[in-house]
């Protein structure tokens, strides 16, 4: 598994198809830096724009490698275990950005409190005093990382195949998932009323928004895994 990870992450990589959502996710990032008044709206930024990013680095994975290559990987591995890989490396590209950001966000925004040092000391040692912003940032993060993947799981091949359906289906749903109140990730984002009563109130998403887009991450993930089975095994038996 480790080796196909490898392989796919090759072929996300060559087909350069991750540099626009990389430089979007930069510029949103820098426009919540500077837009923000705390440390925790600003990491609240930073996981809200995970779920365009990932979404989209989704789509980049499944539609950058080529048919015979596909198939060909689906022979020697698997396709179960090739579409894995396929979803994989996107999740953990995100998640690596994420973190990025974070640290980002960490010396970049206002201190979470005063502190005797200045500039980027002090901002370290306003986080050390107060980790709970940090890992409610962070938690948050996580859901929208794995309601973006779901996005980007549901919205392209092989459930939708026709590129403009699927671009359309991508970016609505991506819409969709920031402000639809059903949605894990809006659920997480607006749970903030702890930090609307004190600056140092760390904002903790709810157990629901958790729950809910890890089952959303399993089924979408399940569904397509069960329809790149499908094609693959038709696509070999066809040869």
């Amino acid at each position: 598994m480790i080796a196909l990870l490898r392989y796919e992450t090759a072929i996300l990589l060559r087909s350069h198809r991750w540099i626009f959502p990389l430089i979007a996710y930069g510029l949103l990032i820098g426009v919540g830096a500077a837009g923000s008044t705390s440390l925790a709206e600003t990491l609240d930024w930073s996981g809200a724009m995970l779920v365009p990013l990932v979404a989209f680095l989704t789509r980049a994975m499944l539609t950058a490698e080529p048919d015979a290559a596909r198939a060909c990987v689906s022979a020697a591995a698997g396709p179960v275990r090739a579409q894995f890989a396929t979803l994989i490396v996107p999740l953990g590209a995100g998640a690596v950005l994420g973190i990025a950001a974070t640290v980002f966000d960490v010396l970049t925004a206002e201190a979470a409190t005063k502190a005797p040092e200045s500039g980027l000391p002090g901002k370290v040692t306003a986080v050390a005093d107060h980790p709970g912003i940090v890992l409610a940032g962070l938690l948050i993060a996580l859901v929208c990382l794995l309601v973006g993947s779901a996005v980007g799981a549901l919205c392209n091949p092989p459930l939708l195949r026709h590129t403009a359906a699927a671009m359309l289906s991508t970016l609505a749903a991506v819409i969709l998932a920031l402000a639809a109140d059903i949605s894990p990730a809006s659920a997480a984002i607006s749970h903030t009323t702890a930090q609307a009563a004190s600056p140092l109130a760390a904002n903790w998403p709810g157990p629901g928004s958790v729950i809910g887009a890890a089952c959303l991450l399993a089924v979408t993930w399940g569904v397509s895994v069960i329809a790149a089975t499908r094609r693959d095994t038709w696509s070999l038996n066809s040869t």
